[in-house]
């Protein structure tokens, strides 16, 4: 609803940085808790705590400003809900006397006018939870399940998902790490946890290229932050990229060696080739003289003819002539 808000009134969370702790918070019935709420914008007189029901809009508590008294709203009390504005920048709210029915998420604003909603800046948020006398508290058991081959053949995509359960009360978060680097881009978590019996479970995705995940130098890790008694407790599971398609440094060595090899054995090849080809050219052009030469003697060798020029017939009459006379 708060999303609603700020997506309506644009004005809304521009202006001061607005910190509001703790996070989440449980209690038994009867007891008390107190939220606090800072705000470091001087201008900002006017702070307010408002309660989110579960499925449920934004309803104001209370409101002050550094010159008045606290205006209740309608419903609300001070002997319920007290509130003390220590000075501008502070303004606290204790919750006295839990019941069931307070079980909500807090929020803390700021702005520099009374009462109205436009340019309000809000805090992130505090989520109570109303715990039984007999419940406890239970962390959470961490999965992580692999990408579907599916995924990657159609979509050249990866989807890792990892899955909290088991865990009581609904006070966990998720989130997602590569090599040690928190990764925001490609997460989806649910925006609520789903409630099995007296039990919780909250599921978050992270989606990369498949090319990522084709990586086993890459470590993807899950954590999971569980808020109980007042701390945070980390559970953190992890895995390794695949290493169907990837080149470790190992393998890339090995893969470089082959190459190497092939194309030595290319070039031998190669070389074979061209001395059998040439030899079968010379053994051809041998075969082709031989037959030559075995015809040759049918033909005038031009070696074998008279330098000397023949005389013309004409010229031997005389002789003749003569040697009769």
């Amino acid at each position: 609803m708060l999303a609603v808000v700020l997506a309506l009134f644009p004005g809304v969370g521009i202006g001061a940085y607005i910190a509001q702790w703790p996070e989440k918070i449980h209690q038994r019935p009867g007891g008390s808790l107190t939220i606090s709420c800072y705000q470091n914008y001087s201008k900002f007189a006017y702070m307010y705590w408002y309660q989110q029901l579960p499925r449920n809009g934004l309803k104001l508590i209370v409101s002050s400003s550094t010159w008045s008294h606290n205006y209740y709203e309608d419903g609300y009390s001070e002997a319920k809900f007290e509130v003390t504005r220590q000075n501008t920048y502070h303004f606290l709210m204790t919750i006295k006397n839990v019941t069931p029915q307070d079980e909500a998420t807090y929020f803390c604003a700021a702005n520099d006018r009374d009462r109205g909603i436009s340019g309000l800046s809000f805090g992130s948020g505090t989520k109570l939870t109303v715990m039984g006398k007999n419940d406890e508290i239970i962390p959470p058991a961490v999965a992580i399940f692999s990408p579907s081959k599916q995924e990657i053949q159609q979509k050249s995509k990866a989807t890792l998902v990892c899955l909290a359960s088991g865990f009581y009360p609904d006070h966990l978060t998720l989130g997602w790490r590569v090599n040690g680097v928190k990764r925001t881009e490609g997460v989806g978590t649910d925006e609520s946890s789903t409630q099995n019996g007296s039990t919780y479970s909250l599921t978050s995705r992270l989606r990369m290229p498949a090319w990522e995940w084709f990586n086993p130098l890459n470590r993807f890790e899950c954590v999971a932050n569980f808020f109980q008694n007042g701390t945070t407790a980390s559970i953190n599971k992890f895995i390794s990229g695949d290493a169907g398609c990837a080149l470790t440094e190992e393998s890339y060595l090995r893969y470089g060696n082959s190459l190497k090899l092939t194309y030595l054995i290319l070039c031998g090849k190669a070389l074979v080739y061209a001395v059998l080809v040439s030899g079968l050219v010379w053994t051809a052009k041998g075969r082709m003289m031989k037959s030559y030469l075995q015809l040759w003697p049918s033909f005038p060798h031009p070696s074998r003819r008279s330098s000397r020029r023949a005389r013309p017939r004409w010229c031997a009459w005389p002789l003749v002539s003569t040697l009769t006379t």
